[in-house]
């Protein structure tokens, strides 16, 4: 044991043993971290956007009301005793409910003469109307009148993430801020521990290796072949590690840069119509007494598109996420399909016609019914069609839907003229984070949608373009009687 240890191979060994557990530690830290970073990133947008959506509902006039008719600690003991109270206590419990938020959310008012915050409404069930808030954080006073984010904070209840919206009244003047809340215990206490479950890992599968040497090396006198061997064998295992490790490192890190991109795509696909709206409405209600009727007409007009287009852009976005994290319940039967496509088509004869598109089919009454969830390939094939007149830039376009029966299989193209896509984005067509930068008012995820309802009916949907043609093709199991 003694030889053993004064070997300097042992010595080397003992330096190689420490050094991976350093890489080891070293790569648990920093993805506790990075995994610490990114839910807190993402928590707080969600919460910053929860917030300012509730703000917009509440009226600041009549929150300023409800202020001056109750001065005093507990004046409200119970949420239907006022009515105003109650108009805003539903506003707040409504968003709470339809955000499936953990903690109330809450207004507060900042008390000047005081220095103090006052708790107001809480979509809580029991007030704790004007209780004073005295841990809060001084970016919420520094910020009072246009709102931000708290990044994660301690107080005696744990450590938290918030959000904060103003309130405003008629005359734009702040009265009150809607604050939303997250606890962060849960999820700091869960990373850490999967960041000693790596570590303990990591350990547990180099200590066979570093047995198996320290075996070898009390031996080493009779067997220096063998054990240089053995050592060279080890060495082609870590550097095909260490490659592995890097090309994973580089994997996350592409998939990192793209996810950010997609939020901030998201971010600005959502803040343009929502700044339309509002300046149109604003437009509205400040020239409410001279605007003309021809005016009105057009600045309404503008309003519901912007919100229509708000409204599609967040049902995406909440289809992907269901669609992603296996929420959407198949549900095949047999239906024709000749019927569904017909409908659909009726459906953009308009759009085709304002576009001067022309849209054609092979469509007849022979053919077959096919097996699959019908309301999902509804929205397969609108998606698809969408695509495909958005990408028709120029005047006298085509489309066309062509099906064709294959052995047990119903083979479906939608076909149209445009640009051709090149070679190099087509492997990127489905992806979620995947966006054409010469389209506007698109986030790429109709077609990632497209693509997660194909993987539920375990069929692959394929893109070719040539020509100034591109052509999508997917098929479907034709129905038995």
């Amino acid at each position: 044991m003694l030889q053993l240890i004064k070997n300097p191979n042992t010595r080397i060994l003992g330096i190689v043993v420490l050094g991976y557990i350093l890489i080891c530690a070293y790569f648990t830290i920093w993805t506790y971290h990075r995994q610490y970073d990114l839910s807190e990133h993402s928590s707080l947008l969600r919460l910053e956007g929860i917030a300012n959506a509730t703000a917009l509902q509440i009226e600041g006039d009549m929150h300023a009301q409800l202020t001056e008719k109750y001065p005093n600690i507990d004046d409200i003991k119970f949420n239907a005793q006022d009515t105003l109270y109650n108009q805003i206590h539903r506003i707040l419990r409504r968003n709470y409910e339809a955000q499936m938020l953990k903690s109330p959310t809450y207004t507060m008012i900042l008390d000047t003469a005081k220095h103090r915050f006052e708790f107001i409404a809480t979509s809580s069930d029991s007030p704790y109307y004007r209780h004073v808030y005295d841990t809060y954080n001084p970016i919420l006073k520094e910020q009072y009148t246009k709102g931000g984010v708290l990044p994660m904070y301690m107080d005696k209840f744990g450590m938290w993430l918030s959000a904060f919206a103003p309130v405003r009244n008629i005359k734009g003047q702040t009265v009150a801020v809607v604050m939303t809340d997250e606890k962060f215990d849960q999820f700091v206490a869960v990373a850490r521990k999967n960041a000693l479950n790596n570590l303990f890992i990591s350990l547990l599968i180099i200590s066979p290796v570093i047995a198996l040497l320290f075996f070898a090396l009390r031996h080493y006198v009779l067997r220096e072949a063998r054990l240089k061997k053995r050592l060279e064998e080890t060495l082609d295992t870590n550097v095909k590690i260490s490659e592995q490790l890097e090309e994973s490192y580089e994997k996350l890190s592409s998939i990192d840069a793209l996810r950010k991109e997609m939020i901030a795509n998201i971010s600005h696909d959502l803040r343009t119509p929502l700044t339309n709206l509002s300046g149109y409405i604003e437009t509205l209600y400040l020239r409410r007494h001279t605007i003309t009727l021809e005016e009105r007409e057009r600045y309404l007009t503008i309003g519901i598109k912007e919100s229509e287009r708000l409204k599609k852009l967040i049902d995406d976005l909440f289809e992907l996420s269901k669609l992603e994290a296996n929420q959407v319940t198949m549900n095949p039967e047999p239906f024709p399909i000749a019927e569904l496509l017909q409908d659909i088509v009726a459906k953009y004869e308009v759009i085709c016609q304002e576009k001067k598109i022309q849209i054609s089919s092979n469509l007849s009454e022979n053919t077959p019914w096919v097996v699959a969830d019908i309301k999902l390939i509804d929205r397969v094939f609108q998606n698809l069609l969408d695509n495909a007149l958005k990408y028709n830039l120029t005047e006298n376009g085509t489309v066309h839907i062509d099906l064709q029966s294959i052995n047990n299989q119903l083979f479906v193209k939608i076909e149209n003229t445009g640009d051709t896509i090149p070679p190099s984005v087509l492997p990127h067509i489905f992806n979620r984070y995947f966006k054409k930068e010469d389209v506007q008012n698109s986030t790429g995820l109709g077609l990632a949608i497209v693509k997660k309802i194909m993987d539920l009916h375990q069929s692959d949907i394929s893109v070719a373009s040539a020509d100034n043609k591109t052509t999508f093709e997917f098929c479907l199991p034709i129905y038995s009687k």
